[in-house]
């Protein structure tokens, strides 16, 4: 038997879900989040927002909050309980994130409380690919994870933290804390566990998985490192030319690619140059500007032709 819809159960129970979830302040269910929240004002995304509790503590902490709830029952209730101008509500919802990802934002923080067992395990890896895209490098994706017996029409499936982990480690997130908790309604059976991972910054600003085989690579020379170096340029400085295609595919314009190509490696090959301090002492430089590449500055007078910046 098909699970129901968890939406469509929010959508009936919301004005009792908001009087549960507002009688339990923030402060009491994040208390381990505090000490890691920015010090600055931040921009932040509250997947899941709920009765929108989470979503107006931050705000009055002079954070910018994107709330996005699917349910429309929920997101009026709560628009209506928390009218501050930080906050602003997006009708959403995982593993897409489509509307979210339409504002062209990266987030400092992302909140996911109580969301995760909503999602089926094959959603999961392709709800964490969406967020990790949403996730500013440096910055925290914070959920927590139920455990225990709950009502058969809220649409709720297992998680573990193992599971959460694993799919982590694949984005390069790392964990900055766990923690154990009993359910603070007082359902019996039901516990909690909460989960901080962070997006390491490692100066490059763009595309976790290119930036691990970039800084791990030993073969730094060959043309495909250089592709990948070429597009994560591209992802810092041209984001909004690349067009999706599908799940796991972007398209970028053939063009652009040549382009930074000839941005980046151009200069390299005119003054003999390795593409990292690494290749020099192997004497194995630009292994990829053939005569053709080199023949663009050989025929200007050794100079590089001009680049449109």
């Amino acid at each position: 038997m098909p699970m129901t819809d968890p939406i469509a159960w929010y959508e009936r129970h919301a004005q009792q879900l908001t009087s549960t979830y507002e009688a339990i302040p923030s402060g009491r269910i994040h208390s381990l989040l505090q000490g890691l929240l920015p010090t600055s004002p931040a921009l932040i995304l509250d997947v899941g927002a709920g009765s929108g509790r989470d979503a107006a503590w931050l705000a009055t902490l002079g954070h910018d909050v994107v709330a996005v709830e699917p349910a429309t029952a929920m997101r009026a209730e709560a628009a209506r309980l928390h009218p501050e101008p930080r906050i602003r509500w997006l009708d959403d919802r995982l593993p897409d994130l489509a509307a979210t990802l339409r504002l062209g934002l990266t987030f400092d923080l992302i909140l996911l409380s109580a969301v995760w067992m909503h999602l089926a395990s094959t959603d999961r890896p392709r709800a964490l690919r969406k967020l990790v895209i949403l996730l500013k490098p440096g910055g925290l994706l914070v959920m927590s994870l139920r455990h225990g017996p709950s009502e058969p029409e809220r649409g709720m499936h297992p998680v573990s933290l193992a599971e959460l982990e694993e799919l982590a480690r694949g984005h390069g997130l790392v964990a900055a804390f766990t923690y154990e908790s009993p359910d603070a309604q007082g359902r019996a059976g039901v516990t909690w566990t909460s989960v901080a991972l962070r997006l390491p910054d490692d100066g490059t600003g763009a595309l976790p998985l290119l930036r691990h085989v970039i800084l791990n690579d030993a073969k730094s020379s060959t043309y495909k490192l250089g592709l990948l170096r070429t597009l994560c340029r591209i992802a810092d400085g041209a984001a909004g030319l690349a067009n999706d295609v599908d799940e796991t595919h972007i398209a970028v314009p053939l063009g652009l690619v040549a382009l930074t190509w000839l941005r980046l490696y151009l200069p390299l090959a005119r003054a003999d140059l390795p593409q990292s301090p690494s290749n020099r002492a192997g004497g194995d430089k630009l292994g990829f500007a053939g005569p053709g590449f080199r023949a663009l500055f050989a025929n200007s007078g050794g100079k590089s032709p001009a680049i449109p910046i």
